[in-house]
C-alpha cells in the first residue's frame, strides 16, 4: 500500500506540475491523444469447488434377506419332542414300539440324505448402497477480450524523451468464463451373497447303508406311528444332532465418484489506470513507451452450479501496473501496443450458498490501439 501511495503522490505532483518549469507543457489547448482499442488479459485462474453441504445426495439404501435367512437356519435345531425338517423328513419318538431310545416312527423322502446326514441351505444376497459428499475442485484458465479507452496528456519533453500521464479505463465481459466440474459424492456399494447351512446327523449309519431299510419308492422309514419299518436309534435327543455353518458372505465394497456439479462461471471485470508513461522518440515516426502507474479492478463473478443455482461474487482489487511498449506515428495518428503486468494485487475469494474458491486476477495484460493527438 505504501508503494502504491507513493505512485499515486508522483501521479499527483506530475500533474500538478505541468504548468511550470522549461520542458513543461503549460497550454492545456493541446498534448492530448485520445486512444482506442482492444486488451487481452492474460493469467486469470479460477479454483472451484462445490460445498459438501450444497450437495443434495440421494438417499441411501439396502436390502438383506440374511437376517431372515439365518432365522430360517437356527429354526432347525435338535428337540427332546417331534423334529419336523423343511423337506417333509421327520423323526418321532412315540410309535407303537413303545421302546425308549428307538422308534420307527420317522420318515426321510427319497434322494434327501447322504450316509445319513441331509443338509439344508437358507440362501441369502444382500445389498447396500450410500453416499459421501466431498468437495473436489476443479480448475481453469483463459484470457478474456475487451475494450479499452484512453487518455494521455503531454507533461513534459526533453528532446526525443518525455513523459505523458494517461488515463485508461477497460472492461471486459465473458460468459463461461470458467469452465469445470466440482464437488459431487462418492458412492460405496457394499454386497454380500452367502447361504446358512444346517446338517442333520442322524448317527445311524447302517440304516441308511442297508438296502431292506429302503423304501420301493427310495425313501427311509415307516413313517407312521403304527409301523412298522426300520427303527432308528434316536441317540438319546431326538434321534438327530444339528451343527449350523455359514458358507459364502464375503463382503465386495466397490467406491466410485458419482453426481458430479458443473460449474460454469461469467466474469465481469472493470479496469481503472493511471500512470506516468516516460518515452524514447526513435525516429520521428516511432517511439518506445514505458507504462509505471496504479489501477482499480471491479470484478464480478458469477457462478452456475448444475441442480443448485446461482451465486455471485465480487470485490475491488488496488494494484500496481509497470509495462513497456511501441508506438508508431503518421501525423495526428498513432497505432501502438502496451505490454502490462499487474504487480501487487491479489485473487478473488469466491465464497457463495453453493460454491468456494478462489479467481485469480490477470496478471498480464496487451493492450492494442489506434489514436488520434489533438
Amino acid at each position: 500500500m505504501k508503494r502504491l501511495l507513493s505512485v499515486v503522490i508522483a501521479l499527483c505532483t506530475a500533474l500538478a506540475v505541468a504548468d511550470e518549469g522549461n520542458g513543461l507543457n503549460s497550454s492545456w489547448s493541446e498534448g492530448w491523444r485520445v486512444r482506442v482499442g482492444p486488451q487481452f488479459n492474460f493469467g486469470a485462474k479460477g479454483r472451484l469447488g462445490v460445498k459438501p453441504g450444497a450437495i443434495r445426495l440421494p438417499p441411501a439404501s439396502s436390502s438383506s434377506s440374511r437376517a431372515a435367512a439365518q432365522a430360517a437356519d437356527d429354526a432347525i435345531t435338535s428337540s427332546s419332542g417331534k423334529m419336523s425338517f423343511p423337506n417333509g423328513a421327520f423323526i418321532d419318538p412315540v410309535d407303537a414300539a413303545g421302546q425308549e431310545g428307538s422308534t420307527w416312527n420317522w420318515y426321510i423322502p427319497a434322494g434327501q440324505q447322504a450316509g445319513g446326514t441331509m443338509s439344508f441351505s437358507s440362501p441369502y444376497s444382500e445389498h447396500s448402497t450410500a453416499y459421501a459428499a466431498h468437495g473436489v475442485f476443479d480448475r481453469d484458465d483463459a484470457f478474456s477480450t475487451g475494450a479499452s479507452f484512453g487518455l494521455d496528456r503531454a507533461v513534459w519533453a526533453w528532446g526525443d524523451f518525455g513523459v505523458d500521464v494517461g488515463f485508461d479505463f477497460s472492461f471486459f465481459l465473458r460468459n463461461n468464463w470458467f469452465k469445470g466440474t466440482g464437488g459431487g459424492c462418492t458412492r460405496t456399494d457394499v454386497s454380500s451373497e452367502g447361504a446358512y447351512v444346517t446338517d442333520v446327523d442322524f448317527g445311524n449309519a447302517g440304516v441308511f447303508g442297508d438296502p431292506w431299510a429302503q423304501n420301493a419308492d427310495g425313501s427311509y422309514g415307516a413313517g407312521t406311528y403304527d409301523g412298522p419299518g426300520p427303527v432308528l436309534s434316536l441317540g438319546g435327543v431326538g434321534g438327530a444332532r444339528t451343527t449350523h455353518r455359514l458358507e459364502g458372505g464375503a463382503e465386495r465394497r466397490s467406491v466410485s465418484s458419482a453426481g458430479a456439479v458443473s460449474l460454469r462461471g461469467d466474469l465481469q471485470m472493470y479496469e481503472f489506470q493511471l500512470a506516468l508513461k516516460p518515452y524514447y522518440a526513435v525516429t520521428d515516426w516511432f517511439a518506445l513507451r514505458g507504462t509505471l502507474g496504479v489501477g482499480l479492478d471491479h470484478r464480478r463473478f458469477d457462478v452456475r452450479a448444475s441442480g443448485l443455482g446461482t451465486s455471485s461474487e465480487h470485490d475491488w482489487n488496488c494494484y500496481m501496473v509497470c509495462g513497456l511498449g511501441g508506438m508508431f506515428r503518421w501525423e495526428r495518428f498513432c497505432l501502438g501496443a502496451d505490454f502490462l503486468r499487474k504487480v501487487f494485487d491479489h485473487d478473488m475469494d469466491v465464497d457463495t450458498k453453493y460454491v468456494r474458491g478462489s479467481v485469480g486476477n490477470a496478471n498480464w495484460m496487451m493492450r492494442v490501439y489506434v489514436g488520434y493527438d489533438f
